[in-house]
């Protein structure tokens, strides 16, 4: 795959991610918690979450060396994995980061 592939899919699964945590978190618990504890909803919206946030971690690995972060910028783009909704921010910090070094 080559890197506009890459960082392509990385920013695809930074929305994504971020798009699954508002499914998640604004629709799927709150009916969950508040209306039905059996709602067949938290099955579908989980599973396209835990596949945006595997893909979101994946591809952060594989565009690592595109954007050269160093291990600790790395840390930080996976620890953004875990905050809910903090995905965007990498996905503006990469936009930015492609705007300043387009040719």
């Amino acid at each position: 795959m080559n890197e506009q592939s890459l960082k392509k899919y990385f920013k695809f699964f930074c929305i994504l991610e971020f798009i699954s945590c508002i499914l998640l978190f604004c629709i799927a618990m709150p009916v969950k918690y508040g209306v039905d504890p059996e709602t067949p909803l938290m099955f579908p919206i989980g599973l396209f979450h835990g596949v945006a946030f595997m893909g979101y971690v994946l591809f952060a690995f594989l565009v690592k060396k595109y954007y050269k972060w160093d291990w600790e910028e790395m840390a930080f783009v996976l620890m953004f994995a875990f905050v809910p909704f903090m995905t965007i921010l990498v996905h503006k910090k990469v936009n930015k980061f492609d705007r300043e070094n387009a040719v």
